[in-house]
C-alpha cells in the first residue's frame, strides 16, 4: 500500500505543477487545452485516491491508466504547441514515467 501513497503524491505533484503552468498558456490555449489538461490531471488524482476505497481495484487501476494516457497526450500537445519549454516537458515526462511505472506495478500486484 505504500506504493499507492507514492503514486498519489507523484500525481499530486504533477497537478501542482500543471495549474500554474497552464496559467501562463496563451489565451487561445488556456481556455481549451489548458482547462482540459487541468481537468484530466484532477480526474487522475481523484481516481488514484479512490483505489483503496473500491472493491474492484483492477477496474479502478484501468481507469487510472486511461486517465493517465489523457494527461500524457495533453502534455505532449502542450509541448508541440510550444506552450511549455523543453525543460518543463522533461520535468513532466519524468513525473509521468514514475506514475506510469507505479500504476502498472499496482495493476500487476492486484492480478
Amino acid at each position: 500500500m505504500t506504493e499507492d501513497l507514492i503514486v498519489y503524491q507523484k500525481s499530486y505533484d504533477l497537478l501542482f505543477w500543471i495549474k500554474p503552468t497552464v496559467q501562463r498558456f496563451a489565451k487561445v490555449h488556456k481556455y481549451s487545452l489548458g482547462i482540459e489538461l487541468e481537468k484530466s490531471a484532477i480526474m487522475l488524482l481523484k481516481t488514484i485516491a479512490s483505489i483503496n476505497y473500491k472493491k474492484n481495484k483492477s477496474e479502478v487501476i484501468e481507469n487510472c491508466l486511461i486517465e493517465f494516457e489523457g494527461v500524457k497526450i495533453l502534455i505532449r500537445l502542450s509541448k508541440d504547441f510550444k506552450l511549455i519549454t523543453i525543460e518543463q516537458y522533461e520535468y513532466s515526462a519524468g513525473l509521468l514515467v514514475e506514475i506510469e511505472k507505479m500504476l502498472w506495478g499496482i495493476k500487476k500486484r492486484l492480478q
